[in-house]
């Protein structure tokens, strides 16, 4: 059976198992049915405060998550070929992975504005891993391989294409793979904690504080495609960079 066909199945045994839970439990305060949060959804689709609350969140995320894909990247670059940029860096990157998030968090209110918060800790919780998998990727190079680069006068571009970007392109993807939920994780738990009026993490908290569970629920699907739609957009640039690499390459 093809894998995408088991990953429908075991979906859907885990919904059902859900319905009936909600049925036998007949608690929607405790737990709401899927077919109930799917419908919550939809109507909430249809308001404009969603799309607000949507794209407040969402540019937020996108910005941190952007300047940690970038800082992280190119420090790591730069500490893989640089040992004293690696030993700086190092007790940072070690403390950042440390702290918990919600320390961050608190920490960040005494500096930040609640609506730039959750960009600073995506930011923050996104920088170490694009900076270890970048500094682990460029080491990677075989050395043999510069060498033959060396005598032949290979330029820079056509190193980064034949020698670096194929082998930092597998931990630049596993880094967005990890990068993206965990942006979104972090960015919106420092909405939740900081309240920022016109959010998604604003929006939650309430539905915790009026107990509104179906909305509690669509909010966190809302959360689960928007994380989703973001990895996705992230490969794609990835995969439109490695092509426009290899264009360049072969000129």
């Amino acid at each position: 059976m093809p894998r995408g066909c088991v990953s429908i199945l075991a979906a859907a045994f885990w919904l059902l198992v859900w319905q009936l839970g909600a049925m036998a439990l007949k608690q929607e305060i405790l737990l709401v049915s899927p077919v109930s949060v799917l419908k919550r959804w939809f109507e909430l689709i249809g308001e404009a405060d969603f799309w607000r609350r949507v794209a407040f969140s969402s540019l937020r995320i996108a910005e941190g998550l952007a300047w940690g894909m970038l800082a992280g990247a190119l420090l790591g670059a730069a500490a893989a070929r640089c040992e004293w940029v690696r030993v700086l860096l190092a007790p940072l990157v070690r403390v950042i992975r440390a702290i918990p998030v919600a320390s961050f968090i608190i920490l960040a209110l005494f500096w930040l504005s609640k609506q730039s918060l959750s960009a600073f800790i995506s930011f923050l919780i996104c920088f170490p891993v694009f900076y270890t998998n970048l500094l682990t990727g460029v080491k990677s190079v075989d050395g043999q391989l510069m060498e033959m680069a060396d005598v032949y006068g290979l330029g820079p571009l056509k190193r980064l294409r034949y020698l670096y970007f194929p082998a930092v392109h597998p931990y630049l993807v596993a880094a967005a793979n990890v990068s993206v939920g965990l942006a979104w994780k972090s960015g919106i738990a420092a909405e939740v904690i900081a309240v920022p009026r016109g959010s998604i993490g604003d929006r939650l908290y309430a539905a915790k504080v009026y107990l509104e569970t179906g909305d509690l629920l669509a909010w966190t699907l809302t959360i689960v495609l928007l994380s989703l739609a973001f990895e996705g957009v992230v490969k794609a640039i990835l995969r439109g960079l490695g092509r426009g690499l290899k264009r360049e390459g072969a000129k």
